[in-house]
């Protein structure tokens, strides 16, 4: 079954002779977790901008990919865009990459320009960085995040120096901005937003947006999530979606690299999965028990245990296991007695939202 990577190595026509489309989007927000600092301008009037053909030198690739979940495809998806007259003479700029531990903020974007006309923003989703991890998990309690705010500066930003139409999207976390930006925005800039895509982006806690701006978005939002969606169907204010095949199962489709892609769209399907909605239940079920107070401790201790001291980044806790491992294990004995008592809780509401959603379904 093929997908975004086959898509980007066979497609020949350039945007003039085929119109972007949401595979295009999701091959933007996949592009966009490459590490692209040594390479592209932020807001720098007057610069040279690089073309996507131009970011392949070999001795940039550590840095490029050292954040990056699947490094193999993803620098199989840059060589198929590098190659592709579709993608390699598109420029790049306005990029902007900022991680801050003491905020609890991970926020990265790059503005793609398709012609003189058209630019797409790609805001990068959660990325191996523990504190991009610990941005995510505060969704459940705090509103807005950081990183939402700073989406909607830099759009604001770019606007200002690129006066054509704009298309915004992202993958997971990366889709909640997108979202997030355009209920933000003003009539003015709305108005130059041709389109939101968000690929299995999370929803919004309950109430950060209004129901005017929900109203606003849902008329131009395009969502997609896979089968088995988990990540995209968090939180209790959804936008409408579409959804997607995709060759893994459970938390795995949320790798964009798994959803099928044929000829120049996706393979969608009717509905999700029973475990899917049975996980979507779950974690209501769960979310409704608990206040934001308690979501907040508990997110702030299960931290508290994966920050190991100098390990920044999630991939390293599973490649060093046998030193991080009895490390946690010192770290969840070393907490207090009430944030003990408060994970020991929460485990034991999941369980319980578990058991509900059974019955609430018949079994």
């Amino acid at each position: 079954m093929a997908n975004i990577i086959n898509y980007a190595e066979s497609e020949l026509s350039d945007f003039n002779r085929k119109p972007f489309h949401s595979v295009d989007s999701l091959i933007f927000s996949k592009f966009s977790y490459i590490g692209l600092s040594s390479f592209v301008p932020g807001l720098v009037p007057g610069k040279t901008l690089p073309t996507i053909g131009s970011l392949l030198k070999a001795e940039h690739f550590r840095e490029m990919f050292s954040h990056v979940w699947d490094e193999e495809n993803s620098l199989r998806l840059l060589f198929a865009m590098a190659a592709s007259p579709r993608y390699r003479n598109l420029t790049l700029g306005f990029y902007r990459e900022e991680q801050d531990c003491i905020l609890e903020k991970q926020f990265s974007a790059v503005t793609i320009f398709l012609n003189e006309n058209t630019a797409y923003i790609a805001f990068r989703g959660t990325d191996a960085t523990l504190v991009g991890w610990k941005e995510d998990f505060n969704m459940a309690f705090k509103y807005p995040v950081p990183s939402q705010e700073e989406a909607v500066r830099y759009v604001e930003e770019v606007a200002a120096n690129f006066k054509g139409k704009l298309l915004l999207g992202g993958h997971s976390k990366g889709g909640n901005l997108a979202v997030y930006v355009y209920a933000k925005l003003n009539r003015q800039l709305k108005d130059r937003v041709l389109k939101v895509y968000s690929h299995d982006g999370p929803g919004f806690k309950e109430n950060a947006l209004d129901t005017l701006e929900l109203e606003s978005s849902q008329k131009i939002v395009e969502k997609t999530v896979p089968q088995s969606s988990v990540i995209g169907m968090l939180l209790e204010s959804q936008e409408q979606f579409s959804i997607v095949k995709s060759n893994r199962t459970g938390l795995l489709q949320h790798d964009p690299f798994s959803w099928v892609v044929e000829g120049d769209h996706f393979v969608f399907v009717e509905r999700l999965t029973k475990n899917a909605k049975y996980m979507d239940k779950s974690l209501h079920n769960w979310l409704e028990a608990v206040s934001d107070e308690e979501r907040e401790h508990f997110v702030n201790a299960l931290y508290s245990v994966l920050d190991t001291g100098d390990t920044q980044n999630i991939k390293q806790i599973g490649s060093e296991w046998q030193r991080n491992i009895p490390l946690m294990m010192g770290r969840v004995r070393n907490l207090d007695e009430d944030s003990r008592f408060l994970i020991h809780k929460m485990l034991k509401t999941m369980a319980s939202s578990a058991l509900k959603s059974i019955t609430e379904k018949g079994g």
